[in-house]
C-alpha cells in the first residue's frame, strides 16, 4: 500500500503585508510565485511506510506529490522483497500496464487495477526451477483462467484450466519425465486430481486404431490339454512386418515381447521409443526382468495399432499377451468355447 504524500504547506497567516511594505502592484507576481514555489514535488518523492522503510519515486505526479501517471518507485531498504516497481500510476495506485519486480528475480507484469495486478504474467528462474504463469490474477495469486509452466532439469510440468490462490482447481495437469519420457496427465475437479492417461501403460484411444470395421474377430490357437494342467492360448501379431506368436495371458498386465522375437525386430530396423524404465514382471513363464518401448504398426486381424506400450523381455523367450494389452480397445470379448477373441475399436 502506498501512502499518500501531503505536501507541508508553508504557513502564511501570520504574514503582514504592510509590514513587509509590499507595493499592491507586486501582489499578483507573489501569487504567482507561490504557486509555483507550492507545486513543485522533491526528486525523488520519498514514501514511507508503516514499518518505518521508504521507497523513492521518480515520475509524474498530481498536486499532493503523489504517483500520478508514469513512473518507477524503487524500494530503498536492501531487505525489501520488492525490488522496484513501475508503470501507470493514479493517485498514488498502480492502475494500466505496470510491473513488479522482486530482489529475488520473481517478476509479475501486465494489467493492473487499484494497486492489484488483474491480468498478466508471472515468471520465475531461480534454484534451477523456471516457471511461467500466463492468465488471471488477484494481486500476487493465480487466480481464475490460466497456464502454468514448471521446468527443471527432470521433468516439464503444465497446468491448464481455472486456478484459485495459486492452485489448480479445474483443469488438466501433464507431467513429462526428462529421463525415461513418461507422460503422466491427471485431470483436476474442485482441487482433486485424478490420473487419467499415462503413456507408459496402455490406454484406449480410438485414434490409435487404424482398420474401417468396429470390430474384429480373431482365432486363438489352443495348445496343450486340461487333462494335464497345461492348457495355453495363442495369437499371431505382426510388429512393423516381423511376425511373432503371443501366448494370451490374462492374469498378466503386461504385452510382452520375447528376448529372441525383439532381437529379430531390432535386427529388422524396427523403430521403437525406449522409454528407460526397467520392469519386473511375472507371467506364466515366471519371473522376468524387462525394460519399457513404445511400439507403431502392430498389425492384429485386419487392425493396425500405434503407441502400444510393450515389456521387453531381457532374460526370457516368453512372449505374453496380457490384459493391459486389451486396454488398447473400447471392448473385449473372449468367446473361449469358440476359441475366439473379439476386439473392438
Amino acid at each position: 500500500m502506498i501512502l499518500k504524500i501531503t505536501q507541508t504547506v508553508l504557513d502564511v497567516q501570520n504574514i503582514n503585508l504592510l509590514d513587509m511594505k509590499i507595493n499592491l502592484t507586486l501582489l499578483p507576481i507573489l501569487i504567482l510565485y507561490s504557486t509555483f514555489l507550492f507545486s513543485q514535488c522533491p526528486k525523488p518523492v520519498k514514501i514511507p511506510y508503516v514499518d518505518g522503510t521508504t521507497a523513492s519515486y521518480f515520475g509524474e505526479t498530481n498536486d499532493n506529490c503523489n504517483p500520478n501517471g508514469e513512473g518507477k518507485l524503487v524500494y530503498d531498504d536492501p531487505s525489501s522483497v520488492l525490488d522496484f516497481r513501475e508503470g501507470s500510476w493514479i493517485d498514488g495506485e498502480q492502475n494500466g500496464q505496470g510491473k513488479w519486480v522482486y530482489r529475488s528475480g520473481d517478476i509479475f507484469s501486465g494489467l493492473f487495477e487499484n494497486d492489484k495486478l488483474v491480468k498478466g504474467e508471472y515468471i520465475s528462474d531461480k534454484n534451477e526451477t523456471s516457471i511461467k504463469y500466463n492468465g488471471s490474477f488477484n494481486g500476487i495469486y493465480f487466480q481464475g483462467p490460466g497456464l502454468y509452466k514448471e521446468e527443471t532439469d527432470k521433468y516439464i510440468l503444465i497446468r491448464e484450466g481455472d486456478f484459485i490462490s495459486d492452485n489448480l482447481a479445474d483443469g488438466l495437469e501433464t507431467r513429462t519425465n526428462k529421463n525415461d519420457g513418461v507422460i503422466i496427465i491427471s485431470e483436476y475437479i474442485n482441487g482433486i486430481s485424478k490420473t487419467i492417461k499415462r503413456n507408459d501403460v496402455n490406454s484406449y484411444n480410438k485414434l490409435d486404431i487404424m482398420g474401417d470395421n468396429e470390430f474384429i474377430e480373431l482365432d486363438l490357437i489352443k495348445k496343450g490339454s486340461i487333462f494335464d494342467n497345461r492348457v495355453s492360448y495363442h495369437i499371431d501379431l505382426e510388429i512393423d512386418g516381423i511376425k511373432g506368436e503371443w501366448i494370451l495371458d490374462t492374469g498378466a498386465m503386461s504385452f510382452t515381447i520375447g528376448k529372441t522375437l525383439f532381437n529379430r525386430m531390432e535386427k529388422a530396423g524396427v523403430e521403437f521409443i525406449d522409454l528407460n524404465k526397467k520392469v519386473v514382471s511375472q507371467g506364466i513363464g515366471g519371473v522376468s526382468n524387462g525394460k519399457k518401448v513404445i511400439l507403431n504398426n502392430i498389425k492384429i486381424g485386419d487392425y493396425f495399432l500405434n503407441n502400444v506400450v510393450a515389456t521387453v523381455s531381457l532374460d526370457n523367450n516368453y512372449s505374453l499377451l496380457g490384459t493391459g494389452f486389451l486396454l488398447k480397445f473400447k471392448n473385449a470379448i473372449w468367446k473361449m468355447q469358440q476359441n475366439k477373441l473379439l476386439l473392438y475399436k
